[in-house]
């Protein structure tokens, strides 16, 4: 059997993977190749060919290692096709072999290295919160310090940041929220952090004359809240390698185990302090953030951000504050009236900071009305679903005579909130049945 060019990239992006000892997940794949549907739908009919050709070739199961985010094993409706197709194999015993088979013995399965973010180390430390856009490096209590960094580390590590677990934001505290890439270039730490940000920082007892020896950071990403896990259960082995304030105050590096998992995580880029390129806020694994890609455009939407494909969200995000005075109208004549924004996207709460990010800090703040609460897994399938919800939303807001503010935002009467809460719910069901309902390509 032959393969054809889509083939060869993802036989040579699972290669790249076995070469490191990885598995890796549709999502992945998906967002390497540029793949419509990451979850892995269609994907099927092209894993075929290359188990065959494999298989012809006596060469071990690459797509064995292909799994579903969190897992170790392919799915079960996967294993039943990997099975009809090379018979009772262990799965455990054909993973090892895919990962000690020596795959530079098959030139034409061997990667383009250039495209790959191979050579990142990956850092711990942690933070009293997380904001390089104000604070845009990493910054320690002494020379010394600084210097074991600069001598143990290379230019353009990754530092993952986790929130210390007795300052800071308490939703954030313990957890892994944010990655900086970490140039060598040193200096004093008031000139990579914002005015207002050194202001405040010398004016806390606490911090006051700390961590003035500093590293720039040069790209940052912030984690979506609904990734945001433990630092014990992303970093087991860096964080259990010393004491929190060793941590904090120098840094450890992270396993190879430990630096695949956060390659996994879904992140969108933020500005850094100091930095002027352009920055690209789709939110992606971060494996992909970090792959080369074509150049940012810059977007003709306001607060337009891009995402992948896959499980989506519907949401109604909702502005808190004196709307009366926000829109310089009479209070009287806003009872009961609220400014809405609605859309669908893989994590709500990443939607809601980045639309937030564009506000000066101030009495008025985006929150997530719908979904409250947040289930745990985005219930519907892709984005053309999401936008039949979608749709629906705003029909129902410009059928019921809601006020057009520009965009996807809305004032609407509380009443009509919650309806177009249920209209959007509703036809996002219905497309979501009829998707259910299509024949679905095996994807093992």
């Amino acid at each position: 059997m032959t393969m054809d060019a889509l083939q060869f990239e993802i036989a040579r992006f699972l290669v790249a993977k076995a070469i490191e000892g990885r598995r890796t997940t549709y999502q992945q794949v998906g967002e390497a190749i540029g793949w419509s549907h990451p979850a892995g739908r269609g994907l099927g009919r092209n894993l075929e060919v290359i188990l065959h050709y494999l298989a012809d070739r006596r060469l071990p199961p690459l797509t064995t290692i292909l799994v579903k985010k969190g897992h170790r094993y392919p799915a079960d409706d996967a294993m039943a096709y990997i099975r009809s197709a090379l018979g009772n194999i262990d799965i455990e015993a054909a993973q090892q072999e895919v990962f000690s088979f020596d795959w530079r013995a098959v030139p034409e399965l061997m990667p383009d290295t250039s495209t790959l973010p191979t050579g990142r180390e990956v850092w711990l430390t942690s933070f009293w919160g997380f904001d390089p856009a104000g604070w845009g490096c990493i910054g320690f209590a002494d020379e010394s310090k600084r210097s074991r960094y600069l001598r143990l580390s290379q230019p353009g590590a990754l530092v993952a940041i986790y929130v210390t677990k007795a300052k800071g934001p308490e939703n954030m505290r313990g957890k892994v929220v944010g990655i900086l890439e970490i140039s060598h270039d040193a200096g004093p730490a008031q000139a990579f952090i914002s005015g207002d940000h050194w202001a405040e920082k010398e004016r806390d007892p606490n911090s006051r004359g700390k961590w003035i020896h500093a590293v720039r950071a040069t790209r940052a990403w912030r984690v979506v809240p609904e990734d945001w896990k433990p630092v014990e259960e992303l970093f087991p082995t860096a964080y259990k390698s010393a004491h929190p304030e060793f941590i904090g105050a120098n840094g450890v590096k992270a396993t190879a185990d430990e630096a695949a998992s956060l390659l996994e995580l879904d992140v969108y880029e933020v500005p850094v302090y100091g930095r002027t390129e352009p920055i690209d806020p789709t939110i992606q694994t971060l494996e992909t953030a970090l792959s080369p890609s074509r150049a940012v455009r810059a977007s003709s939407k306001p607060y337009w951000v891009g995402e992948t494909d896959g499980p989506k969200h519907l949401y109604i995000l909702r502005l808190t504050g004196d709307i009366a005075t926000y829109l310089g109208r009479a209070k009287g004549e806003l009872e009961d009236k609220a400014i809405i924004k609605v859309g669908f996207s893989k994590s709500p709460f990443a939607r809601r900071d980045q639309i937030q990010s564009a506000y000066p800090k101030g009495t008025y703040v985006w929150e997530v009305w719908r979904p409250s609460p947040q289930p745990e897994h985005a219930p519907y399938a892709n984005a053309d679903i999401a936008i039949a919800g979608e749709d629906a939303m705003k029909k129902r807001l410009i059928d019921e005579k809601a006020e057009v503010l520009g965009g996807e935002f809305f004032l609407a009467d509380d009443w009509l909130v919650h309806s177009t809460w249920s209209a959007g719910k509703a036809a996002a069901s219905k497309a979501q049945e009829e998707y259910d309902k299509q024949p679905k390509t095996n994807v093992g």
